[in-house]
């Protein structure tokens, strides 16, 4: 339990801190990513090439590529989630396509709903929301890479 004042916090798993740029691997293609970790997004995204969607056997599909900073490519063909739609201030919605991956921060492999985006003109390719963090995660605004992803296997698991 962490006391803040007056008010304490109770969480439900064990809480580790990690800072606010992180490396993240994406398991199933064992590529690693820089990520900005950001308490103000709701959810999840990456950046995404060659997007395309699909049907398989009555199944909505995604194909799409992803690439490193360090030039690793993988290619992914994944079920689509859901299509979210992203408010922009004066400006239309954007409809970008959500997939489920496996991620690894640290020890900890969680399965996240991601939405595949054009991040070419951001500083990091890839953004963990709250929907990832929550009830696992402390962000220290002032820290870096302070974790190495280590995780032993494609079941979800936390250590």
């Amino acid at each position: 339990m962490i006391a803040c004042g007056m008010t304490s916090v109770a969480f439900a798993e064990p809480v580790h801190t990690i800072g606010w740029i992180e490396n993240v691997k994406l398991t199933s293609k064992n590529i690693t990513m820089n990520a900005k970790i950001d308490t103000g997004a709701d959810n999840s995204s990456i950046h995404a090439t060659n997007i395309s969607l699909y049907e398989k056997d009555n199944i909505k599909m995604v194909r799409f590529t992803v690439e490193s900073e360090d030039g690793e490519v993988a290619e992914f063909d994944q079920p689509l989630i859901r299509v979210a739609n992203i408010k922009r201030k004066g400006a239309e919605p954007l409809a970008r396509p959500v997939v489920s991956v496996n991620l690894c921060i640290g020890k900890t492999l969680k399965t996240a709903h991601v939405n595949l985006a054009n991040r070419e003109n951001f500083e990091y390719r890839m953004l963990i929301g709250r929907s990832y963090l929550q009830d696992l995660y402390l962000v220290n605004s002032s820290a870096k890479y302070t974790v190495d992803p280590d995780c032993q296997s494609e079941t979800e698991e936390e250590i």
